[in-house]
């Protein structure tokens, strides 16, 4: 059941277009990720849903209640949305128990409770609930912000940016943790990123702006293996194209036959992903007629994913007419620059058409 409808929204800053006709249906207890470079317009979206910002065209209904209707909007305070800001923005001078209860009802035996009950769901020690902000690590100040969002129980939570200023290595678990608690608490949230493995990884479903239009929206899996044109396959990811002839559900191209999942007939670009092509040592002068073979020429070790580079031959040894492929392979058995090896493609191929 669809829960947010946004629908040909549009807004512009003098002569610069920020969003142009966006419509999206958000699902009832989902997690939405908008993922865009910078100045694609998600910020700005998620502004205009959250009523920081004025659409010029369009509306925005929440479970029922339209609370954008072009110039006629409803205040943000009345919107029951939370928000979590890239900075966790919390009160310095207040502890992490009145930044948690800042707009629960004060002086009652149910505030406290509340409080600790939000502690516990995001995962912080009562003894934390008299610290200030510059006492605690980045992710606890993240997790202090979740639950200051989550007090007043609102019907939908807006993600800007919330882990970017995280250190990497702590970065994956508080994401993790924010998007169990969402699914435990059947939670509708919208996350803005510019960070294509966050927004795969975090959500249900997956928006792409660009330049201020929706380019594509879907599952995370289904964007990330069939994408609708190149730049999305390559901002969602490392990616090999690839010219072929496809006919009748198969793709011949430089890595030798292909199954494609597509019945488009004629010449087209093909796409693959790295971690579809799997390359075996061979030797020298191993021959195998139905098989495509490369030189190694270049090995890039990056600890658990490592890149090689292959230059492509054929089985009779001849150099194909096609740029080196940038391949991901594991750090274990990483062949050798100049070493021999065989090339097979797992799964299929995506046709662009």
């Amino acid at each position: 059941m669809t829960f947010l409808t946004v629908t040909g929204i549009g807004k512009c800053y003098g002569r610069v277009v920020a969003l142009d006709d966006i419509t999206l249906a958000v699902p009832v207890g989902s997690r939405t990720a908008v993922v865009g470079s910078s100045g694609s317009g998600k910020t700005t979206l998620l502004r205009l849903i959250a009523g920081f910002e004025v659409p010029d065209t369009g509306r925005v209904v929440l479970d029922g209640s339209v609370l954008a209707d072009g110039p006629a909007v409803v205040p943000a305070h009345r919107r029951s949305i939370g928000t979590v800001a890239q900075h966790g923005a919390l009160f310095p001078h207040l502890t992490v128990s009145d930044n948690i209860g800042f707009g629960l009802e004060r002086n009652t035996p149910q505030r406290d409770k509340r409080i600790l009950a939000l502690m516990d769901l995001v995962e912080l020690t009562p003894g934390m609930r008299d610290r200030r902000p510059h006492q605690l690590s980045g992710g606890q100040q993240q997790r202090v912000a979740l639950a200051r969002a989550l007090a007043r129980q609102p019907k939908l939570m807006l993600f800007d940016e919330p882990f970017s200023a995280l250190d990497a290595g702590l970065r994956e678990g508080i994401r993790t943790s924010v998007a169990e608690v969402l699914r435990t608490q059947k939670i509708t949230a919208i996350l803005v990123t510019h960070d294509q493995a966050e927004a795969l990884s975090f959500a249900d479903q997956v928006a792409i702006l660009r330049e201020g239009k929706l380019l594509q929206v879907g599952s995370p899996e289904d964007l990330y293996m069939n994408p609708r044109d190149p730049y999305t396959a390559a901002f969602l990811g490392d990616v090999i194209i690839l010219d072929a002839h496809v006919n009748d559900g198969w793709a011949v191209c430089p890595l030798g036959r292909i199954e494609t999942s597509s019945f488009h007939s004629g010449p087209a670009k093909i796409m693959l992903r790295p971690e579809q092509v799997v390359v075996s040592p061979v030797s020298a002068d191993a021959n195998d007629d139905t098989g495509f073979y490369g030189h190694i020429i270049r090995t890039e070790f990056g600890g658990a994913a490592c890149s090689i580079t292959v230059s492509l031959t054929s089985s009779s040894h001849d150099t194909l007419d096609q740029p080196s492929l940038v391949i991901k392979t594991t750090s274990i058995n990483l062949p050798a620059v100049g070493s021999r090896v065989q090339i097979v493609v797992l799964g299929k191929a995506h046709v662009f058409e």
